[in-house]
């Protein structure tokens, strides 16, 4: 039951991100349907598709941090043995975790100054300090998830042992 439980929030932000591409689907489908069909729009359907659409990239972000499938160059990874690989893994991820704390502050006062003003979207009404602290959330989502596989990483690369090792002993003597 535990490691079910474990397994789904390991896998949260692939369910979240998919249901939020799927509400912007739906949205925009019926967005086409009621002008074409009907001939009137939905005034509010393109604004709430743009949000979960928005939602849906840093939730999939989150997840392809946890799944490993940000891109990379695989060229340079594949010259590289096991320990190059995983340090340099390592240093792309550091670097990627520093550029979100960056992004964060900036976040973070533009996030403030909304709720300061009360900013809200133009159509919905909905307060815009919302959508951009969930933003927030998703790319301190996105760090814990580089925090996890730095962990792992550097865990490898201590399980590694060290190339050429037996090379460089002396060959034992045996003597008969």
């Amino acid at each position: 039951m535990f490691k079910r439980i474990l397994n789904v929030l390991n896998t949260f932000e692939v369910y979240v991100g998919a249901l939020c591409m799927g509400i912007m689907i739906t949205l925009l489908f019926a967005q086409v349907i009621s002008r074409y069909v009907f001939n009137r729009a939905i005034s509010w359907s393109e604004e709430v598709a743009l949000i979960f659409f928005v939602l849906s990239i840093y939730f999939g972000s989150a997840a392809a941090v946890r799944r490993s499938q940000h891109l990379r160059l695989e060229l340079i990874l594949s010259k590289c043995g096991k320990k190059g690989k995983n340090l340099l893994l390592v240093t792309g991820n550091l670097v990627f975790f520093f550029f979100n704390c960056i992004i964060l502050t900036g976040l973070y006062a533009i996030t403030t100054r909304l709720h300061t003003f009360n900013t809200r979207s133009s159509i919905t009404n909905f307060p815009r300090w919302i959508i951009y602290a969930t933003v927030m959330f998703l790319f301190v989502l996105t760090n814990i998830r580089l925090i996890q596989d730095i962990y792992a990483k550097i865990k490898i690369i201590k399980n590694i042992p060290v190339e050429n090792e037996q090379e460089n002993q002396p060959a034992e003597e045996t003597t008969e």
